[in-house]
């Protein structure tokens, strides 16, 4: 079984297997692997009615994700391990987890917290109600109140404007903790998802504040009930912008779902402030799988 690199040709593929299991966590999502492949090098292949796709990024060993799509997902899965010269599965979901315990109970399943999805109620951002959001709506109010703003829906003609956003956040992440290589594949991948705007069917929202772009996100559905967000970027400087731009484009493009599902925080302390600080009703939970 040949396995290929990933390339943007291959989002209908992997769109198909979405649609007949969805997916319930972020990772495998086509625009995430499609953005981040400059960084885990992905390759994938097609077995037992599954994709397999396996990451190869350069300072870790390979591991691969569990299997996409409607066919046997346990065969998948012993065949997928079976590419691997150390064989490990990660950013596996808690029920495909669980199913391996069952089926495999020889099976070394560890927590990976560091890559829990944080999940939050689209009706809790989009309004900021109740006692625990009363601080975020005091900083949107301040917002409102104190900068001349305008939401503009994401289109081409403004990805120049938003690259230089992505440009200025790099700058103020370096100077403040030093180059990072994270940061700058973060950067190359808010690149390539804004290249590739309208292939990938991104939905988008930024913020003109004072006549210029301050800040800007990206997202879209990731099954029935949940949006997934990509992107956020702004600046920081700005009092509620934040805030201010995470429950209108959830207002604009979401209001129709029950979840919001803002991707995990890799560890960072200060991404990890940042998501708790918009309460999370629930962690979608990850886990390694090494037989």
């Amino acid at each position: 079984m040949s396995f290929k690199p990933l390339t943007l040709a291959d989002q209908a593929v992997f769109r198909a297997a979405e649609k007949a299991r969805p997916l319930v966590t972020s990772d495998a999502n086509f625009t995430n692997i499609f953005i981040w492949d400059n960084y885990y090098h992905f390759t994938w292949a097609e077995n037992f009615g599954c994709l397999g796709l396996i990451a190869s990024p350069e300072d870790q060993e390979p591991f691969a994700f569990s299997p996409l799509g409607p066919g046997d997902g346990l065969k998948a899965t012993e065949w997928l391990l079976g590419q691997l010269e150390k064989p490990k599965l990660s950013r596996v979901p808690k029920v495909v987890a669980q199913d391996l315990i069952i089926s495999h109970p020889t099976y070394k399943i560890n927590p990976d917290p560091d890559n829990d999805d944080y999940v939050y109620l689209a009706e809790k951002l989009i309004n900021l109600s109740g006692r625990r959001m009363h601080q975020k709506k005091n900083h949107y109010n301040y917002f409102k109140q104190n900068y001349r703003h305008e939401f503009l829906d994401v289109t081409v003609d403004l990805v120049p404007d938003l690259l230089a956003v992505a440009d200025q956040w790099l700058t103020a992440k370096t100077e403040k903790i030093g180059p990072q290589n994270h940061l700058i594949m973060e950067r190359e991948a808010v690149s390539l998802a804004l290249d590739h705007l309208l292939e990938l069917n991104l939905v988008g929202l930024a913020i003109m504040v004072e006549g210029k772009i301050e800040a800007f996100t990206l997202g879209e559905p990731l099954n029935a009930d949940t949006a997934v967000i990509h992107v956020e970027k702004g600046n920081p400087e700005i009092r509620g912008v934040y805030v201010a731009l995470c429950s209108e484009f959830c207002r604009r493009h979401f209001s129709h779902l029950t979840y919001i599902n803002r991707e995990q925080d890799l560890g960072l302390p200060g991404l990890r402030f940042s998501k708790e600080s918009l309460k999370p009703d629930h962690m979608a939970h990850k886990f390694e799988v090494i037989p």
